[in-house]
């Protein structure tokens, strides 16, 4: 029986999981690491923490499975994208990892503006220009630390430089190179224009292969340390929420709803077509011939934790859920806009923040806890609307804790309309990888089984009718105020 390793790196923890040829997990194995903070705006991590985790919970996954590490036949890296390491030709960090959610680019991100113009980048790039991606960020590092700069042998996203570790190989896929402002979305390529502009050498940076390609065997060194056979080999994985989009069985028809810190919508394209759809980002995705775009909400599990902190603390969710159906039995008509860290897409109000709308004596912690569910549900509509102007998708795969709340699945049933799928595990992003592993031997593996479904319900109109009152007060809030 042939085993995959599926190393989800993401923004502060590191879990591998092992697969068998069914997408079963057979063993897994978590850690976390933190994120270094030296000032405002700037957040870094400890790119040798990434490898001595990966390391540590291979190991770990292997010893919860009780398996023979030779049987191991290839692994693959779901990961965080945007940012990005300095290495040398050892491949030994020159520099922290600048994170995707550090900000220090602001300068950058404005010459951008100024100098190609934020429409301009949009369409060649598919992303908004934006202080979080690479490109604004390394245009920060040419001016402060030239001499890193210089030295630098390579730019390496977190999967591109697992991968090196692995194998001796710099290789990273579209899904990560679309998060840079430096790829071509229509061309699928690095940007030449862009890298000489800003006098960026494609050198410096990894070469793009397809997801599910082999980027090598692992070294002698690593297998030493593992117990891997010489011959396992290491796939190019991809970015975990297009990892994870793909093990939920995204494709034509059916889109992909993650639902946990924040919430990401998917949707599969056959082409770039930029100018049809402008308010959500595009990426490359794990194959030739299809691209997404990502629809997110930036805080959407996040919301419903903090409701459980304030209202419920020492309580489980099984409460929540209880209270929160109690409160829509009674006809709740709290209203909660989710912005509770600023705007956010597709409309990006700029005075945006959390808001709850409609309280009064007779609220209780239930409506509360109900209305981040419903807030939430209405932020995917959005989206929906946003990335599906033709109504055409009428399925989607909800993974991530959200899944759990048999409650919440089903207010986003009736909500947007669509069927709710659910996945027998939450672990999307690593199934992913086991599929990209997979296809590196030249192995199919199925999607993940779906575990339950939800239809629309007969409280279809009811939120119908809720929907609209909630954008129609939303405009009243940010776009005429």
């Amino acid at each position: 029986m042939s085993i995959y390793l599926a190393i989800d790196l993401g923004t502060t923890g590191c879990r591998s999981i092992l697969f068998d040829q069914s997408l079963h997990i057979i063993g897994s194995s978590y850690q976390e690491y933190g994120l270094i903070m030296p000032q405002d705006g700037f957040v870094e991590q400890d790119a040798d923490l990434w490898w001595a985790l990966t390391l540590d919970t291979a190991k770990g996954a292997m010893q919860s499975a009780g398996i023979n590490p030779a049987d191991i036949a290839a692994i693959s890296v779901s990961s965080q994208g945007i940012s990005f390491v300095p290495v040398d030709r050892a491949f030994r960090p020159l520099y922290h990892a600048i994170s995707w959610l550090d900000t220090r680019a602001t300068k950058q991100t404005a010459q951008l503006s100024d100098e190609i113009g934020d429409e301009n980048i949009f369409f060649h790039t598919g992303k908004p220009n934006d202080a979080c991606y690479t490109l604004p960020k390394l245009m920060w590092f040419q001016e402060n630390h030239p001499d890193i700069f210089a030295q630098t042998y390579k730019f390496l996203m977190p999967m591109d430089y697992l991968i090196a570790k692995f194998t001796g190989n710099c290789v990273t896929d579209h899904s990560m190179a679309s998060g840079t402002l430096m790829y071509d979305i229509h061309n699928c390529c690095w940007s030449s224009d862009i890298l000489d502009k800003y006098n960026i050498p494609i050198e410096k940076l990894p070469r793009l292969a397809y997801s599910g390609t082999c980027a090598g065997k692992v070294t002698a060194d690593v297998a030493s340390k593992l117990g891997l056979s010489q011959d396992c080999i290491v796939a190019v994985g991809a970015q975990d929420q297009k990892c994870a989009a793909l093990g939920a069985g995204l494709h034509r028809g059916t889109m992909t709803l993650s639902l946990g810190t924040a919430g990401a919508i998917t949707k599969l394209w056959d082409a770039p077509l930029i100018e049809q759809c402008t308010k959500v980002g595009w990426c490359g995705y794990t194959r030739p011939g299809a691209w997404v775009t990502e629809g997110v909400i930036n805080t959407a599990g996040t919301c419903l934790r903090w409701v459980r902190d304030i209202f419920f603390p020492e309580e489980d969710y099984d409460t929540i859920n209880k209270e929160a159906k109690d409160a829509l039995e009674q006809g709740s008509s709290l209203l909660f806009y989710p912005y509770m860290n600023g705007p956010s897409g597709p409309d990006f109000y700029p005075d945006a923040q959390g808001v709850f709308y409609g309280m009064h004596l007779g609220t209780k912690r239930g409506h509360f806890a109900l209305a981040v569910m419903e807030g939430i549900a209405f932020q995917v509509r959005v989206l929906l609307e946003a990335m599906d102007e033709n109504g055409s998708q009428q399925h989607m795969v909800l993974f991530g804790g959200g899944a759990k709340s048999p409650l919440w699945c089903q207010i986003i049933a009736d909500t947007t309309g669509r069927t709710i799928h659910v996945p027998e595990t939450e672990e999307a992003a690593g199934a992913g990888a086991a599929i990209l592993a997979a296809n590196a031997c030249g192995i199919t593996l199925p999607s993940l089984p779906i575990n339950k479904t939800y239809d629309p319900s007969s409280r279809r109109s009811a939120y119908e009718e809720k929907y609209q009152n909630y954008r129609k007060i939303e405009k009243k809030l940010w776009q005429e105020g």
